[in-house]
């Protein structure tokens, strides 16, 4: 016996296949705006990548390249010290009496305070705020090309106005410092080869900027200021290099000295000086835009050949030279009566 079965097809209807254009077009129809924008963005990049410290690492790169260039001139200037200094004068073992006597000595060292440097303190800070304002509104006119030429003029007279500053201090600090003791068993070879080795650097950089300004056309302003700014850097490195060769040598010997510091002002207004070339050649030398007349002159490859060669030297001058001062201020005006 035959069943007689009834076979029921039930129809479907066809389901539509959308490809990626129709999706795309139905979500941008239906969806926000900001869905529709994360919906190409995701599908455009499907790691989600983001690029967000590709841009710091290559902007902060030019800042943190002379950090290397000091690491390095430090190190070497630290091991050679070492070097020629093994084997002289050794230390044996001290006795217990020896020990603490010398212990007793250190606590009863005098204490430091900032009497007879505030004037110089308080003029050092007012040129490091005039500057950094001078700064700031650099690099705010630099970007916009109405106003670079006067962000390059406001750099170089800011940078002269402080160079002769400094240079007017040293001249009257060789005066006042003839009232000090001179001992030349305080002279500190690492600080002299340090020193030394930066001045260098300084002497080069200045170099190529008087003969950029010297060769480029006299009519031109920034061409003369860049060869005044050069030539004022030369004479007030060479002179403060002297100055403190000087000054580290000397120290307080008269009970009158604890009320008059003699030179002191001048120690710390170098000090100050120092500190704010070192922020200027740190922050603004750095840029392209900065030295446009040595920029035109020898073109872009040889200029930052000559910058990243000689900037990172001159940067650690101007740091090392504040440290200086920052030590003559502290160790060489102690009180002679305590």
């Amino acid at each position: 016996m035959v069943n007689n079965r009834k076979l029921f097809i039930f129809a479907t209807p066809a389901i539509p296949v959308l490809n990626a254009p129709t999706l795309h077009a139905l979500m941008v129809k239906r969806d926000p705006p900001s869905l529709a924008e994360n919906y190409i963005k995701n599908n455009s990049n499907p790691c989600q990548k983001q690029d967000i410290m590709g841009s710091i690492v290559s902007d902060s790169s030019p800042f943190l390249f002379p950090f290397i260039v000091e690491y390095s001139l430090i190190g070497a200037a630290v091991l050679y010290v070492m070097w020629k200094n093994i084997g002289k004068d050794p230390v044996f073992a001290e006795s217990s009496e020896d020990g603490l006597s010398r212990a007793s000595s250190v606590q009863t060292l005098p204490k430091m305070n900032c009497a007879g440097s505030s004037k110089g303190l308080f003029f050092g800070l007012l040129v490091l705020v005039i500057a950094t304002i001078c700064l700031i509104v650099f690099f705010v006119l630099i970007e916009n090309e109405h106003y670079s030429l006067l962000a390059i003029f406001l750099s170089d007279v800011s940078h002269s106005a402080i160079m002769v500053l400094t240079l007017f201090t040293i001249g009257i600090g060789f005066f006042r410092i003839q009232r000090l003791k001179f001992q030349a068993d305080r002279t500190d070879h690492l600080r002299d080869i340090l020193l030394t080795v930066a001045a260098y650097g300084l002497y080069v950089y200045a170099m190529f900027g008087i003969i950029a300004g010297t060769l480029s056309p006299k009519d031109y302003v920034p061409n003369l200021l860049v060869m005044v700014t050069s030539c004022l850097t030369i004479v007030q490195v060479t002179l403060q290099s002297l100055f403190v060769a000087e000054i580290t040598c000397r120290t307080t010997y008269l009970p009158e000295h604890d009320q008059t510091k003699p030179g002191r002002q001048v120690v710390a207004f170098l000090m100050m000086g120092n500190l704010t070339l070192w922020i200027i050649y740190t922050f603004e030398m750095q840029k392209a835009e900065a030295s446009p007349v040595q920029l035109g002159f020898y073109g872009f490859m040889a200029w930052t050949v000559i910058v990243r060669a000689t900037l990172p030297l001159s940067i650690f001058y101007r740091f090392h030279s504040s440290i200086t001062f920052a030590e003559v201020w502290k160790n060489s005006y102690k009180n002679v009566a305590a």
